[in-house]
């Protein structure tokens, strides 16, 4: 047990840090974000310099101690190093230590009298055996060792969920995952210092071959004013170097499908007033096949001994999938009912490490994420299971659809350490993506066709003659970053002062997408005798609509240009306060732009402050008791991709008819015009004023973070912590659809509006007052607006996340390492933030989702969001049998995520158009849309826990150095849990015949087989 005096000396000293620094947030690590540092300190005497040489390359730091006895080097590149303690010239001391990315290992010497007494050890505590108290950053590190020993998949997303606060993002996103609460396009992705963040969606990033991972750093909070443009958290890539010994090595990996547990089907939930379907099968699965291979090599070694290394890896991952691609029910099952699709993905990865000399290196990196897929479509029948010969039509795609990130990347870095006390870190860079997309047998002028069951009129066949469905994107567009850093460190006595920028550009040429068709038709059904948005009462009107039977015709595109650029500075001090309490603050300024497709800038940005600190205090003096405390600041910009509809001529339209028939393709016949062509964002193609689709003087989105934690070192077998967050969303940026309240704002202030185009969308801050310009007049003359969150019709935006962590960790020792954590936790609010994941596919329009177009879609949305987990436990560890076996395992159990109903707003029936997007208001339970009553977002209760265990055994032959045969086993139970369901209850006034229908399930049990040889050459 602790004892009372130190608990309460603990506490005094975490709890006073957290009143009194309204600034006590975490370190930034003291170097590059790419490489790590060595610190510690000696008794008086006991030595005068410290010597560090890197085993693999033999580069060597030296460093005179100061007159307390301490040192600190930084900027080292990742590694294992030798450490020497000297004296007067003499050795009086050595070890082993291995340094990581973006933190601190301490060297921790014996007392003047040991040494004096003969001890010729530099007892080196890493983070083996001891904590780091020099960091107060709140996440997991992970090493190419561990990671090929733990069965998890062999990329990034795979080694974010092993860190606590971390939970999957909504499954129907293309990528991403949820830090602490934050949206899935609220995190910011590093591969040696160089930002691959995903620039059109901010969902997810390009990757590189998964051998050449050196250490994966995912920091969930407290992180210093190096890293920014993240309210959510940080992903940090360091790679592997070329040493002085020449190895080479080689994986075949296949997950066959023979090894695969059967899909789970999907059926129609039970609603009560759909006999056609209600309990049956909705999406057969289990007949779904999916193979999965990879090949890997890699070789790395000495260009010039001692001086120039390179290290190079290729990798190419094949998926194979076919399977039942459309319901049971669907209109195109005779074109598209099966899908055969392979991905193809080939990455590359090289790096040349310049050891100019000791104080100065340079790092060329190439990275290449290279994915392409083909896929083919074919008849299917349920009642016989039989597969269509002949392929209706096929597509081939390059960072398609399927696979929306990668790239190619190109990045120099120079490290120079200038004098002892003055280190520079420099970074200059551009990553390219290049997008095709190509489909064969296709119509691009037959619109497509849906019809739900319960929407058809009787006798009446609604096959679709379009094969393919859905939007397509632009064969050709592209995404391009360039990036600039510059990083220094100036080491003064006590302090570390550091400082930096950094600047981004990017680029999104022929985004976005159309209607496969050219326009979608929907087949609608209404009570004939109720008012239903849009078309309004329909009894009495022509052909079926009388009987209320009617067919909306949607058109959409966004496919333009999109421009945005991001510049950043820092400024931070890191006070050694006293031998135990180590201090740190610091600011990050940070600006933004977004242009449209003329690169005209609508949103500017320019001085967004963050400001932040942390203090940690090494209780014992020995590294065996942190206790720790962060508050700070954090920002993030918008993506490209709200130029798309929110700036540039998007086009989105709806238009109503009543019909009489179908043909044999699925088109109404005997159409007679219900509405005019309806817009509920004045989407018309038309061009919009850079002016006038934003809100003047905006807030930039963030929020604010406070930790407070300890860690202990009980004994070299057990570390132990616990450590609470508590983040709050303080402003955030969408976009406002709703014309009334300047409509209202004329009315009242007298303005002739005759000419008038009428409002579109806008970017602003919701919740907030806002200004916007408006041109009532028609021709250039602007009006400016000032609308108070009142008169908009909006409560302030929401979003907190609070978190109890608490974790056990068997350090490496006795041949096995284990670490569980268990996370209590409440993420809450009437937004998600940049993402809405509510929808039944999660909305891909990033910083203008449909939240708060109007004010009547937020009624009782605060609530528990998407990305709430009450409940996570995750644990994970390995096990070296003997020098030839080794079995690893990793579990996840979690809450489910809270489920939610969201339908017709009865108060809006008969409103303008758009108010209720059909069904996404927050109220459900009426036997027709105009009796709902109210659902607050989260109170439905919550899907069923989700509970994985994965394991793996490893055989390394002595017959064969070199030589690894590995199988893994991925979710062992087979629990194919519920991830995401409809959460739609009707449409206008009828019902949805899937409202808690499963949209996602966690994937069947698999087995992976691995063989894999490594070779070091002499």
């Amino acid at each position: 047990m602790l004892r009372n005096t130190v608990l309460v000396r603990a506490l005094q000293v975490a709890f006073a840090a957290s009143a009194i620094t309204v600034a006590v947030m975490p370190t930034a690590m003291a170097q590059s974000n790419a490489s790590g540092t060595v610190f510690g300190k000696v008794a008086a005497g006991s030595g005068d310099t410290v010597v560090l040489k890197n085993n693999g390359t033999n580069a060597t730091r030296s460093v005179a101690l100061d007159a307390n006895g301490n040192f600190r080097i930084t900027s080292l590149p990742i590694g294992t190093y030798s450490a020497t303690l000297t004296k007067g010239g003499a050795t009086v001391g050595t070890s082993q230590l291995e340094v990581l990315a973006g933190q601190g290992v301490e060297a921790s010497f014996e007392s003047a009298a040991a040494i004096a007494g003969g001890a010729q050890t530099v007892r080196v505590s890493g983070r083996r055996s001891r904590i780091d108290v020099s960091s107060s950053v709140n996440g997991a590190t992970f090493t190419a060792r561990e990671l090929e020993k733990l069965p998890i998949g062999r990329n990034v997303e795979s080694i974010v969920q092993l860190a606590p606060n971390t939970t999957r993002g909504d499954p129907t996103y293309a990528a991403g995952a949820s830090f602490a609460g934050g949206g899935a396009s609220e995190n910011a992705y590093n591969i040696n210092g160089f930002p691959v963040t995903n620039p059109l969606t901010q969902l997810g990033a390009m990757e590189l071959p998964f051998g050449a991972i050196a250490q994966a750093q995912i920091l969930t909070g407290g992180y210093g004013v190096e890293f920014g443009r993240s309210t959510g958290g940080v992903v940090n890539i360091t790679t592997k170097s070329g040493t002085n010994t020449w190895e080479a090595g080689a994986l075949v990996s296949i997950t066959p499908s023979s090894t695969r547990a059967s899909y789970r089907d999907y059926y129609y939930p039970n609603i009560g007033t759909f006999p056609a379907t209600d309990n049956t099968l909705r999406l057969r699965r289990e007949d779904n096949k999916v193979d999965q291979k990879q090949y890997s090599v890699y070789a790395g070694g000495p260009l010039i001994p001692d001086t120039l290394f390179g290290f190079f890896a290729l990798e190419q991952t094949q998926l194979e999938s076919n399977g039942v691609y459309q319901s049971r029910t669907s209109t195109t099952l005779a074109s598209n009912g099966w899908r055969d699709y392979e991905t193809k993905t080939k990455r590359y990865y090289g790096k040349v490490d310049w050891n100019i000399n000791d104080d100065h290196r340079l790092e060329l990196t190439l990275i290449g994420d290279l994915p392409k897929t083909e896929t083919q479509y074919r008849s299917y029948n349920y009642a016989t299971r039989a597969v269509g010969a002949t392929v209706n039509t096929s597509t081939r795609e390059e960072f398609g659809p399927f696979n929306a990130n990668g790239g190619e990347l190109q990045s120099l870095r120079y490290v120079g350490n200038i004098t002892d006390n003055l280190t520079v870190n420099a970074l200059y860079g551009k990553m390219q993506a290049r997008h095709f997309y190509t489909p064969a047998g296709y119509n691009p002028a037959l619109p497509q066709v849906t019809a739900a069951p319960e929407n058809q009129y009787p006798g009446l066949a609604y096959t679709s003659g379009q094969s393919i469905t859905g939007t397509l994107p632009k064969n050709g567009s592209s995404d391009d970053v360039t990036s600039k850093r510059l990083d220094l460190e100036y080491k003064l006595g006590n302090h570390t002062l550091r400082a930096g920028l950094d600047n981004n550009k990017m680029a999104s040429l022929g985004a976005g997408e159309a209607y496969a068709g050219g326009a979608l038709l929907t087949y609608l059904h209404t009570d004939p005798t109720k008012p239903a948005d849009d078309v309004g009462i329909l009894l009495g009107k022509p052909g079926l609509a009388n009987q209320g039977y009617y067919v909306q015709k949607t058109i959409y595109s966004t496919v333009s240009n999109a421009f945005a650029g991001q510049d950043a500075q820092y400024i931070e001090d890191r006070w050694q306060a006293t031998k135990d309490v180590l201090v740190t603050v610091g600011v990050r300024r940070e600006g933004f732009y977004n242009a449209n497709q003329d690169g005209t800038k609508y949103i500017e940005m320019k001085n967004q402050y963050a400001p932040r600190a942390n203090v940690s205090w090494d209780v014992n003096g020995d590294a065996s008791f942190k206790v720790f405390g962060s508050i700070g600041r954090y920002t993030i910009q918008i993506p490209t991709v709200v130029a798309l509809r929110g700036a540039n001529g998007s086009l989105y339209t709806t238009q109503n008819f009543s019909y009489t028939g179908v043909d044999a393709n699925g088109q109404p016949t005997g159409t007679t015009e219900l509405t005019g062509v309806l817009s509920s964002n004045n989407e018309f193609g038309q061009a919009k004023d850079p002016k006038t689709v934003a809100a003047q003087n905006m807030k930039p989105a963030y929020q604010d973070e406070i930790t407070l934690g300890l860690e202990r070192s009980f004994n070299p077998s057990l570390n132990f912590g616990a450590k609470v967050t508590y983040r709050k969303l303080r402003s955030t940026i969408d976009d406002l659809c709703d014309p009334r309240p300047f409509d209202a704002y004329a009315a009242r202030n007298g303005i002739d509006a005759t000419n008038y185009a009428g409002f579109g969308c806008a970017t602003f801050n919701p919740g907030e007052d806002n200004d916007f310009l408006v041109d009532y007049a028609g021709n250039g003359t602007y009006t400016k607006v000032h609308l108070t969150k009142e008169e908009l019709g909006f409560d302030k935006a929401t979003r907190t996340y609070a978190a109890l962590d608490l974790f056990a960790e068997h350090p490496y020792r006795n041949g096995w390492y284990a670490k569980v954590n268990y996370t209590l936790s409440r993420n809450k609010g009437n937004t998600e933030g940049q993402t809405l994941s509510d929808t039944s596919s999660a909305q891909g329009d990033v910083a203008a989702t449909q939240t708060w177009d109007y004010r009547e879609l937020m009624s009782y949305a605060d609530g528990l969001l998407p990305n709430d987990r009450k409940h996570q436990i995750k644990a994970f560890g390995f096990y070296d049998i003997t020098p030839e076996w080794v079995i690893g395992g990793a579990a996840t159990l979690a809450s489910g995520r809270p489920r939610s109903c969201v339908g017709t707003n009865p108060n809006t029936v008969g409103f303008p158009p758009g108010l209720n997007y059909q069904s996404a208001s927050h109220y459900c339970f009426g036997a027709t849309g105009s009796t709902n009553t109210p659902s607050p977002r989260g109170s439905v209760g919550r899907l069923p826990w989700e509970k994985t265990f994965d394991m793996n055994v490893v055989y390394r032959p002595a017959a064969v150095a070199g030589l690894s045969l590995k199988v893994d086993v991925f979710n062992v139970f087979n629990s194919q849990t519920a991830q995401k369901v409809y959460e739609r209850y009707n449409t206008n006034q009828s019902r949805y015949n899937l409202y808690e229908g499963l949209i996602s399930a966690t994937a069947p049990r698999s087995a992976k087989f691995t063989a894999e040889y490594n070779y070091k050459f002499k």
